[in-house]
C-alpha cells in the first residue's frame, strides 16, 4: 500500500509548476532550518513569502480552470451533442385483408423470419366455396351470351325469310292485278293477294323489331368473351380467388416478430393488427436537437454515436436530413401562442442520422434504444442547413 501511495503521489504532483515557485519553496525551507535562530527576527518576511506562494498556486489553478473551461466550451460549439435521440426503423404491421378464423400461427414473438415467409393461415373453406360459385356464375354467363348470339342469328334468319315472303307477296299481288284487269281471275283472288301482301309486310316489321331487341341484349361486341356480363363474372371470379389467396399471410420483409396478438381460433377482421415485423438491418437515428444548436449543422456531416445499452461502443454515421419543422408543430395538439400568457421555450428540431457501419452482431441495435449522437460541425460548414438530403 505504501508503494502504491508513493507512485500515485508522484503521478498527481504538479511537477510542471515547480519552477514557478521553487525559489519561494527554497526560501521557506531555509527559513525553517533557521527557525530557532531567526524566529523572532524575521516574522514579517516569512509571512510575505507564504502569501506570495499561495497567490502563485492560486493563480496557476485559476489559469488551469479557465483553460479547461474554454476547451470544453469551444468543443461544445463545434461538436453538437444531445441525449434526446433514439433508434428508429421500419415497423411493418401485419393485418388481415379478409374476415376469417385463424387456423394456424406459424411464428412466435422475437422470432427471426425471412421475407415472404408464411406467418399464419386462415380458414379457406368459405373462400373456396366462393371461388366455385364464381366459376359457375361465369359459365352461366358464357352460356347466356351464347344464347343471345343464337337469338340474334335466329332473328336475322327470320327477317331474311320474311323479306323473301314479302317479295313473293308483291309478285303474287302484281299477277293478281293483271289477271283481274284481263277478267281471267275473280276479284276475290286479288283481295287475297292484297291481304297476303299486307300480312307479310307486317311480319317483316315484327322480324326487324325482334332482331333489334336481340342485338341490344347481346350488345355491340365482336364476340362473347368481351360481353359485359362475361367480364363482370370474370371480375367476380378474380376477386374470389384474390380473397382466397389472402387466407395465407406472408411476411413483407426480413425481421423479428414483435407484439404478436393473434392465436389459433381467433376471429379476425380486415385491418386488425395481428403482429409486427421489425427489420434490424435498416435502422437510423432521430435526434431532437435544440434550435439553438443547428446553426452549423448541415447534411452529410459526420456523426459519432454512443449507445446507452453498450458503454464504450461508438458507431459512425452522418446527417442525412433536417426536419422541415419543430416537433411541436407536428404534434397531436400544436401549441397555440396567440392566447393567454406566453413563455418562450427553446424548440427541438428532429435530425435524421443514418448509420454508416453496423454494430457488432453481439451488440445489436434495436428500435427505441437511447443514443447520444455528436455531430462534427467543422466538416462541410459551407453547406447551408436544409431539410432536404444533399
Amino acid at each position: 500500500m505504501g508503494r502504491r501511495f508513493l507512485i500515485y503521489s508522484l503521478s498527481v504532483f504538479p511537477w510542471p509548476f515547480i519552477p514557478l515557485f521553487w525559489p519561494k519553496v527554497s526560501f521557506v525551507a531555509r527559513g525553517r532550518n533557521q527557525m530557532g535562530n531567526n524566529n523572532e527576527k524575521q516574522p514579517n518576511a516569512r509571512s510575505r513569502g507564504r502569501r506570495r506562494l499561495a497567490a502563485i498556486i492560486l493563480l496557476v489553478f485559476v489559469l488551469a480552470g479557465i483553460t479547461v473551461a474554454y476547451y470544453f466550451w469551444h468543443r461544445a460549439q463545434i461538436y453538437i451533442s444531445t441525449d434526446d435521440a433514439y433508434v428508429h426503423g421500419h415497423i411493418h404491421v401485419i393485418s388481415s385483408r379478409v374476415s376469417a378464423t385463424v387456423v394456424a400461427v406459424l411464428v412466435d414473438d422475437n422470432q427471426l423470419i425471412e421475407s415472404g415467409q408464411l406467418l399464419a393461415k386462415l380458414d379457406a373453406a368459405p373462400f373456396e366455396v366462393a371461388v366455385r360459385d364464381a366459376e359457375a356464375a361465369l359459365e352461366l354467363a358464357k352460356n347466356e351470351v351464347a344464347q343471345m348470339r343464337a337469338a340474334v342469328d335466329a332473328a336475322e334468319a327470320r327477317l331474311a325469310q320474311m323479306k323473301a315472303n314479302l317479295k313473293q307477296a308483291d309478285l303474287d299481288l302484281d299477277r293478281a292485278k293483271s289477271l283481274a284487269q284481263e277478267g281471267v281471275a275473280p276479284q276475290d283472288a286479288l283481295d287475297r293477294a292484297l291481304t297476303n301482301r299486307e300480312a307479310t309486310a307486317a311480319a317483316v316489321k315484327t322480324a326487324v323489331e325482334e332482331l333489334r331487341r336481340a342485338r341490344a341484349a347481346l350488345g355491340d361486341v365482336p364476340d362473347g368473351a368481351t360481353h359485359p356480363l362475361v367480364l363482370k363474372r370474370e371480375a367476380e371470379l378474380d376477386d374470389a380467388r384474390l380473397n382466397l389467396s389472402y387466407t395465407e399471410i406472408f411476411s413483407p420483409a426480413r425481421g423479428h416478430i414483435t407484439r404478436k396478438t393473434v392465436e389459433v381460433g381467433n376471429r379476425i377482421q380486415p385491418g386488425q393488427p395481428l403482429m409486427m415485423v421489425v427489420p434490424l438491418d435498416d435502422l437510423w437515428i432521430i435526434a431532437n436537437y435544440k434550435e439553438t444548436q443547428l446553426k452549423r449543422v448541415s447534411p452529410s456531416q459526420p456523426v459519432e454515436i454512443e449507445v446507452d445499452t453498450y458503454p464504450g461502443l461508438k458507431l459512425k454515421g452522418r446527417v442525412e436530413s433536417i426536419m422541415a419543422g419543430t416537433g411541436a408543430v407536428f404534434s397531436l395538439f400544436p401549441p397555440e401562442n396567440a392566447t393567454g400568457n406566453f413563455v418562450k421555450v427553446v424548440q427541438r428540431i428532429p435530425v435524421k442520422i443514418v448509420l454508416e457501419e453496423s454494430a457488432n452482431p453481439s451488440r445489436v441495435l434495436r428500435v427505441g434504444m437511447s443514443v447520444i449522437p455528436t455531430i462534427d460541425t467543422t466538416v462541410n460548414q459551407a453547406t447551408p442547413s436544409s431539410g432536404n438530403r444533399e
